[in-house]
């Protein structure tokens, strides 16, 4: 293969690389919220309480972030995280439960601090567009302690390639969403072509540079 070949053949793997991993690896992408996360708090008795209701927006939901924050000291707390279809005569579909330790949860938090603990569990394959109750309820050890939910993040584990479709198909805050979604696939292949482009020049000049170059010596 003739050298100046090389840096070609570079920007089209790296194009490929980034469009097979950006549409078809799997990665978890936080559903939509009002705020980035559900809040839990009761506006009529003035108190967070322990869950609340969610529509994931993308299928197989498969974590919830807690901001939970304790006011009594101990060890561990012993808590078990439910998630409930939103309909008369549900059962919990997912029972997960937890042991966090105190120094995790409480509330006077370092500065910079992340207060959200991570909660996996096996995706909800149909979960897109389904209302579900997501709360958390104290262990028997733990039930006298104070322990709030001041709110939550919900994720779901899909592909890039789902995750396009919707930003293509429905930009949020727009009434003329064919216009945007055109815009938007012309950025994004803008994006990808450019690094295509940036890593096939470095590619070409790091030849360059290894072949001989002005002021330089070729190598032996």
């Amino acid at each position: 293969m003739h050298r100046s070949a090389v840096p070609a053949l570079v920007a089209i793997a790296t194009v490929t690389v980034l469009l097979i991993g950006a549409l078809a690896v799997p990665l978890e992408v936080r559903n939509s919220a009002p705020f980035g996360f559900n809040l839990t708090l009761d506006a009529e008795r003035g108190i967070a309480v322990t869950g609340r209701r969610v529509v994931p927006n993308y299928p197989n939901f498969n974590r919830v972030d807690l901001d939970l924050r304790s006011y009594t000291m101990g060890d561990a707390y012993d808590l078990t995280l439910y998630i409930q279809p939103d309909e008369r005569g549900a059962t919990p579909i997912r029972t997960i439960p937890l042991t966090i330790p105190a120094s995790q949860i409480y509330h006077r938090k370092a500065p910079f601090a992340v207060p959200f603990t991570t909660v996996r569990f096996p995706p909800i394959a149909n979960s897109a567009g389904q209302p579900y109750e997501v709360w958390v309820e104290r262990g028997t050890r733990n039930r006298d302690d104070v322990i709030a939910v001041w709110s939550f993040k919900t994720y779901s584990r899909v592909t890039g390639r789902l995750v396009l479709g919707a930003l293509l198909n429905h930009p949020a805050g727009t009434a003329a969403p064919g216009a945007v979604g055109a815009v938007l696939t012309l950025l994004l292949l803008g994006f990808v072509a450019a690094v295509g482009w940036l890593m096939g020049g470095l590619t070409a000049y790091a030849l360059r540079w290894n072949h001989g170059s002005p002021g330089r010596p070729a190598s032996r």
